[in-house]
């Protein structure tokens, strides 16, 4: 038989999509798979629409996407992961064509993306391609909604809950690579990512020059190039804002983690 697929939903908040991505997680043609839905701390009817699928239901207390997944991987069963933002939908075959490349890669690829299908207030594809360290360390390319290996993903430490600014799964693929772990890019849509609409006026994004910040400083060598473009972007934070000190913080947190529910 098949190996098994856990497919991990986090969600804060966002209960008004939420059906449409639980779904189409339970209507992929791949017939091994298990549906983990964990709830951040969501104030909605989130939990409610949750509770009335054939999955397993976790909660616990906010504590920000990474350290989210981290912890339903604690619940997980499946040999492959694949995580699904709670506002975006999978497309029938993706878990499907997902193992069927990973079974047939070489044994340095540790997961498998995709391309990404814009819809709602942008439509048009999200401009993934072929692996490349290279282009890794000047843009993230490659979306969180992948097929982990689930050894690679365990083996490395999950996300790092210390990203909490965002950039958290750039930062786990550069640290993939650290380790030897390599993606394979598959050239089809995966999901359909739903594009809010962004506000009408726009303000210095301090904390993506904070998550940029926490990147150099974990991989200095990587990202160098991309530091020598805008050095005063990053360098007040990495003065200043104790990076140092909320980064490296791997796995669920022991004393943090759900309970669950159903």
């Amino acid at each position: 038989m098949s190996d098994l697929v856990s497919i991990i939903i986090a969600n804060y908040n966002y209960g008004r999509y939420l059906a449409e991505a639980i779904e189409s997680a339970l209507n992929q043609t791949w017939p091994e798979i298990e549906i983990i839905y964990i709830d951040d701390g969501s104030t909605d009817n989130s939990l409610e629409i949750a509770q009335r699928y054939p999955i397993t239901v976790l909660v616990q207390e906010n504590q920000w996407v990474a350290a989210a997944r981290n912890n339903a991987v604690e619940f997980a069963r499946g040999k492959y992961l694949f995580f699904l933002d709670a506002d975006d939908i999978l497309l029938p075959q993706t878990i499907e064509h997902c193992v069927q490349a990973m079974e047939a890669a070489p044994s340095e690829v540790g997961y498998v993306y995709g391309q990404m299908e814009y819809f709602e207030y942008k439509q048009g594809l999200f401009a993934s391609h072929e692996f490349s360290p290279e282009e890794l360390a000047r843009t993230n390319y490659i979306c969180v909604s992948a097929l982990f290996r689930r050894d690679d993903f365990i083996r490395v430490g999950g996300f790092d809950r210390g990203m909490v600014e965002g950039r958290e799964d750039w930062e786990l693929y550069v640290r993939l690579y650290h380790h030897g772990v390599h993606g394979l890019f598959l050239a089809e849509p995966l999901i359909r990512c739903r594009k809010h609409r962004p506000p009408k006026k726009k303000f210095i994004n301090t904390k993506k020059n904070i998550a940029g910040a926490k990147l150099f400083y974990k991989y200095p060598r990587f990202f160098w190039r991309t530091f020598c473009k805008r050095p005063f972007k990053y360098l007040y934070y990495l003065l200043f804002g104790n990076i140092g000190n909320n980064i490296h913080r791997y796995g669920p947190d022991p004393d943090k983690l759900p309970r669950r529910i159903k």
